[in-house]
């Protein structure tokens, strides 16, 4: 029988995981802030998470929909201090998981880690440059390394199945608002997950800063 994506063994090894994972975090839209919680909350209604741009280190004219391959029992050393920093974090602890049967069928595949030298030599036509992130170490003080991401990424936006698997937040209090509105107005949500899971607690606790 011929074997498929499905067959893959991404659930039979420690340091893989079938799960895709995109956290939110805060933003900003002219004198509008929203904070972690709140984006979770449009993306669970609109059932769209959007593409980034080059805001979002996304290169070339196209945005892209970003999610990181990280085995759940890592997620608490994605969320440290230096990533969650109040002031600029580059993460928060909240998010949503799909299956990678579920990105991949929607065209969510493995980023290309390059060199600039290497995106040269390869002629990586400016269409697909969404696909490519920076691998080798740049000289300034900004330069941060996305690797231990194993980052996914599919052109454009990310439409969410109906019913994805898990919406993550930051703690149990969180947890019992949004469960309590999503059974008590799942009219407003086009995206309902089936759980909603405290990241305090599947984390055991955050690394103390």
């Amino acid at each position: 029988m011929a074997k498929s994506f499905d067959d893959l063994p991404f659930n039979a090894r420690p340091d893989l995981t079938p799960y895709l994972i995109h956290l939110t975090r805060r933003s900003s839209r002219g004198t509008k802030r929203y904070s972690g919680y709140q984006n979770l909350r449009r993306i669970l209604k609109s059932g769209t998470i959007w593409g980034s741009t080059s805001k979002g280190f996304v290169r070339g004219p196209n945005s892209a929909a970003c999610f990181m391959d990280v085995p759940l029992a890592s997620l608490k050393y994605v969320l440290t201090p230096e990533n969650t920093d109040p002031e600029k974090p580059r993460y928060e602890p909240y998010g949503i998981l799909v299956t990678k049967p579920t990105a991949y069928r929607k065209g969510c595949r493995p980023v290309l880690y390059l060199s600039a030298d290497e995106l040269d030599d390869l002629s990586i036509p400016t269409a697909e440059l969404w696909r490519v992130v920076r691998f080798e170490v740049r000289t300034d003080d900004d330069w941060v390394s996305w690797l231990h991401e194993r980052e996914w990424r599919c052109k454009g936006d990310f439409e969410l199945p109906e019913s994805p698997l898990v919406a993550f937040v930051k703690n149990s209090n969180e947890a019992e608002d949004l469960m309590t509105e999503l059974v008590e107005h799942p009219n407003r949500f086009q995206s309902r997950p089936r759980a909603v899971v405290p990241l305090s607690v599947l984390c055991q606790g955050f690394l103390p800063k």
